[in-house]
Formats: structure tokens, C-alpha cells, sequence
């Protein structure tokens, strides 16, 4: 009997989430009332529940729909990992450099203007104490990555697979959708936080918020789908230290 990657993933996407408890919440959001600890203790609960949800789904759906994660899959059975590192790590290194082009390029363009036209200081607290480098790592690569790539995309191509009535090879449209669908859910999400920042936020910001987090998506969902979920996380995370880099420059 195959050992599950649900509990290791598990773990891993675990350790993401605490990792938010880095951010500084009560600087970024000083209006609360609540104290820094109660804060930022809230702010894990949420992904945390999803965390879960989606790394059991994705652990259900991920294997029927042929989508792996192989390096973990190899590690806990027994198997050479250096093989499995040496298909994933090249495609990785190439989406990581992509995304971190246009995550520079963003925070070039797109951020100044975003903080011309928000009003107050909450735009400005957000960009000045944001998650750390250690968080981005592991709660962009990894969690994210668990909840977006592992649980929607499989959820996604397994309930377009049942519509087209479970045929035995699956059609690559199947899996495209399933990526682009995960990637443009993920995009939308961010929008709640723009409207919050900016009142009446114009169109060109909708469309760069959107843009900005739907392309790499699809880009992670491709890798994911050719080399296995740990692909998608180490170019997701390498593209924060990228870009991190880049910035500092």
C-alpha cells in the first residue's frame, strides 16, 4: 500500500501558515483594537481551515486526475529524489526568473501610482511593514501553492473531467481550464484588498491586480501539471527572492 503525501504536504502548508504570524498586523492594521498577539493568532485561522481543506482535497482528486507530487511521493517511498529534482528544478528556475520580471516590474510601475491614488496611510503602512521574505517563501510557495495549485486546479479538472463524462485519457483543454480557472479565483481574491485601499480604484489598477497574480498563476498551474506541485513551489518562492533582490537593487 502506497504511503500518502497528505500528511507531509500537510505539515508543509502548516508551517506556511504559521508563518503569517511574522507579518506585523497591528502596524499594517493599527484600528483594531485588539491586541498584536489576538491579532495576528486571528489572522492564521482562516487560511489555516483552508490549508487543511484543500490539501485533503487536493489529496483525493490530485492522483485520479494525474497530477503529482513526485518529490515527496519519491521521498517517503524510499525512492532517489535527485532524479525527480533533476526534471523539476530547470522548468522551476525558468517560471521563477518569469515571475519575478513581472513581479518587479509591478511593484516599478504599478505601486507607485496605487499609492498616489489611495487615500490615508493604509496603502503606504501595507507596503512599508508587508509580509517578510521568510513569509512570502513559505506561505506564497508553499501554502499557496497547496491551496491554489494542489486543491483547486485537481477540483477544478476532476469536476470538468465528470462533465465530459470521465473519459480514459484526459484532454489537455481539461487541465488548462482547470489552470486558468484556479489562477483567476486566486487573481479575484486580491481585489477585496485593492477596494479597500482605494476607494474608487481606476481601471488600469483592477486590470494590473488581476494581470499581476493571474499570470504567474497559470504559470505555476502549467508546472504543477507537467512536474508535480513541488515545481510550482519552488518557482513560486523563487520568485519572491528574485524580486526581492531585484528591489533591493
Amino acid at each position: 500500500m502506497r504511503t500518502s503525501v497528505a500528511p507531509y504536504l500537510l505539515v508543509a502548508g502548516l508551517v506556511g501558515v504559521l508563518s503569517l504570524l511574522l507579518v506585523p498586523f497591528e502596524r499594517i492594521a493599527p484600528d483594531t483594537g485588539l491586541h498584536p498577539i489576538v491579532l495576528r493568532l486571528v489572522s492564521i485561522i482562516q487560511p489555516g481551515i483552508l490549508t487543511v481543506l484543500f490539501v485533503l482535497l487536493g489529496n483525493t482528486l490530485a492522483p485520479r486526475m494525474g497530477l503529482q507530487a513526485p518529490l515527496v511521493r519519491a521521498w517517503v517511498s524510499g525512492d532517489a529524489i535527485v532524479p525527480v529534482l533533476r526534471r523539476q528544478i530547470g522548468p522551476a528556475a525558468v517560471v521563477a526568473a518569469t515571475v519575478a520580471l513581472i513581479l518587479t516590474t509591478y511593484w516599478l510601475t504599478v505601486v507607485p501610482l496605487l499609492l498616489r491614488a489611495s487615500e490615508g496611510e493604509a496603502f503606504a503602512r501595507l507596503i512599508a511593514h508587508g509580509p517578510p521574505l521568510l513569509t512570502k517563501i513559505l506561505y506564497g510557495g508553499i501554502t499557496e501553492e497547496l491551496i491554489t495549485r494542489w486543491g483547486l486546479v485537481s477540483l477544478f479538472a476532476w469536476i470538468a473531467w465528470r462533465l465530459i463524462r470521465r473519459p480514459a485519457v484526459v484532454p489537455h483543454w481539461v487541465y488548462w481550464v482547470a489552470i486558468v480557472l484556479a489562477a483567476a479565483l486566486f487573481a479575484a481574491g486580491h481585489l477585496p484588498l485593492l477596494f479597500a485601499l482605494v476607494s474608487a480604484p481606476p481601471w488600469w489598477a483592477i486590470c494590473a491586480v488581476l494581470l499581476g497574480n493571474a499570470v504567474p498563476g497559470v504559470l505555476f498551474g502549467w508546472l504543477f501539471w507537467k512536474h508535480g506541485v513541488e515545481a510550482a513551489m519552488v518557482a513560486h518562492a523563487g520568485a519572491h527572492v528574485l524580486s526581492t533582490l531585484a528591489q533591493l537593487l
